[in-house]
Formats: C-alpha cells, structure tokens, sequence
C-alpha cells in the first residue's frame, strides 16, 4: 500500500505488549506512529492442574486444538519446564495462521489450519466432521468462547477443556493516552479480540467512551465488532482475515476512504 495513506498516523495497538510486535513492526514499515495501550494482561493460570494433567496424557488424544499464540506459548513452556516431549499420536490443530506460526515456532508439525481463521473456520474444516468416539484436548484460556467445546461434544468427541492461562484487567492509567487523543494524535484503534475491546473501553472512561464515537475502529473479527456496535459504537473497520496482514488490510481500507473524502 502506499505509505502516505498512513503516514504520521497515531494508530492505538491494545494487544499485549509481549504480543504486538508484529503489529507494531507492520505499523511502523508504512509511517504510521503506533500507541501502545495493552488492554488485557495474559497471566498464568492460578491452578497448573488441568494444563499438567493434559501434557501428561497427550498420546491418549486423537486431536489437540490450540485456541491461540497464548495457549501455544502456556502450554508448551509448561511442556518443556516439566521435561516433557510432544508424542506421536495425536494431531494438531490451530485456529489461526498466528497460532499456526507460534506451533511451528516451537517444533510441532501443524495438522490442520482453517482457510477461515476462526472457531467457525476450524468447525468447517472437513477433518473435525466427523468426531465419533475421537478424544479432544482443547487448549484455551479463560472466558473463552464455549462454540468449539460444544459443536464437537455435538458431534460426538469427548472433549477436554485444558486451561492455559488467564486473562486479567491491567492497571495502566489511561490520562497520557487521553491527553493524546485531546490533542489530536491518535487516529484510529486497533481492537483483536471482543474482551480486549470491552478492557478498552473500561479503561478510557466516559471520555475515552463518547471520543470513541469519533474514532475509527479496525476489528479483527466479526465477533470482535459485535461487541464494539453492541455498546452503541459505529461499525468498525473489519479485517477480512484474523491477522496481522487482515488488520493492515482493514486499516489501508479505512485511510483510503479517508483519502477519497479529503479530495
């Protein structure tokens, strides 16, 4: 895309820090001034239980389906600091071409990628039709969506709900994000998961709440701006694909309309 579109554009990241670089690097390759206001905080889980028990047992799953880069990052650390090895047996599974990346990152062969990169995209994929008497392990974090854990059970998996980590409120104070936003310098919000965005809007207070109004916003999923219009918001910005490369793509839409008005 050109450059100028973006150029000098303050564009808020709410991702986790540790986890928006990819982001921030694309942001940065077309002059755009990315704003980092991480709006979840990804913790480990308070209990290891569920998470060791899954790794001790992972030959006796046919699937194992990582929900997120989170879930591949918890449960694979937790893999290796407890001397473990993947087994053979099972087949992996990634929502995403992220997650998909973060498998392969740590040595696994990834199995299946949905061509949609979302519970539904996996749920279409002609692999999972048919479930009968297969054993699930599903690899998330808490207040996850239950779609997966469901559909499956309906289709007749056993299906193991594995707790990886879990996602907290930070404690960021917002007034230097608002002060920028006062002045002028923040152009558009880039929001990537539904409880991201209500973390968000938390944290920015009524202020923050009414200049949202005003604000674009790229979402990265659907799911994601049902949540943003469900509290009264306009429609976003939807990236056509659950990644970096479809929130670029979204962003690029939303500075080319903003081009062709200002001409």
């Amino acid at each position: 895309m050109s450059s100028e579109l973006l150029q000098n554009k303050g564009v808020v990241v709410t991702r986790p820090r540790e986890q928006a670089g990819d982001l921030v690097d694309a942001l940065k390759a077309v002059g755009a001034r990315p704003i980092l206001f991480p709006a979840v905080q990804i913790e480990a889980p308070t209990n290891w239980q569920s998470l060791d028990d899954a790794l001790h047992r992972l030959e006796t799953f046919d699937w194992v389906i990582f929900t997120s880069r989170n879930a591949v990052a918890f449960a694979l650390s937790r893999l290796q600091s407890q001397n473990l090895s993947w087994p053979q047996g099972p087949q992996v599974a990634a929502v995403g071409r992220e997650t998909a990346k973060a498998l392969r990152e740590f040595g696994l062969q990834v199995d299946l990628v949905p061509k949609k990169f979302s519970s539904e995209g996996l749920l279409d994929s002609a692999e999972l039709s048919d479930m009968q008497q297969r054993h699930v392990a599903l690899f998330v974090g808490d207040q996850g969506r239950e779609l997966l854990e469901k559909v499956l059970g309906e289709r007749g998996a056993q299906v193991d709900k594995v707790l990886c980590y879990r996602r907290t409120l930070p404690g960021a104070n917002p007034t230097p994000l608002l002060h920028a936003w006062a002045r002028g310098e923040l152009d558009a919000v880039i929001l990537t998961s539904p409880e991201i965005f209500k973390n968000f809007y938390q944290m920015v207070g009524g202020l923050g709440q009414r200049w949202l109004k005003n604000t674009p916003l790229i979402a990265i999923s659907p799911l994601t701006a049902e949540a943003i219009t469900a509290v009264g918001l306009p429609e976003p910005w939807i990236a056509p694909e659950a990644s970096t490369e479809g929130l670029m793509t979204a962003l690029e839409s939303w500075a080319k309309s903003r081009s062709s008005v200002d001409e």
